[in-house]
């Protein structure tokens, strides 16, 4: 059974304008550079550890990639990691920018 959840865009949405989840993307930099959610975290192998070290157990995390594919399993990562609240959103940032486009940054 999976330690985490899988969330629609507008599941994700709904959290993301109530401010009671953290968004972090797991993209390349240049992609996350392009667009991401506001406010969400680039998170890599180098700032893993960090991160897991200041995370408040009890914040819940939505995970980020491209198709809602990789944030599963970096989900589930984070999950057995001891955090209790962790979902992916399904269709990633794709989906997310098609029906929200006014909650994405592009540089």
């Amino acid at each position: 059974m999976a330690d985490f959840k899988r969330i629609s865009p507008a599941e994700g949405y709904q959290l993301w304008q109530q401010q009671q989840a953290l968004f972090v993307d797991i993209r390349d930099e240049r992609s996350f550079a392009a667009v991401h959610i506001p406010g969400s975290l680039r998170l890599t192998d180098a700032n893993l550890p960090q991160f897991l070290a200041e995370l408040d157990d009890d914040t819940p995390v939505v995970v980020v990639c491209y198709h809602g594919n990789s944030s599963q399993g970096a989900a589930q990562y984070l999950a057995h990691q001891g955090i209790d609240s962790v979902s992916s959103l399904d269709g990633g940032i794709t989906a997310w920018a098609q029906q929200f486009p006014e909650a994405v940054e592009h540089h």
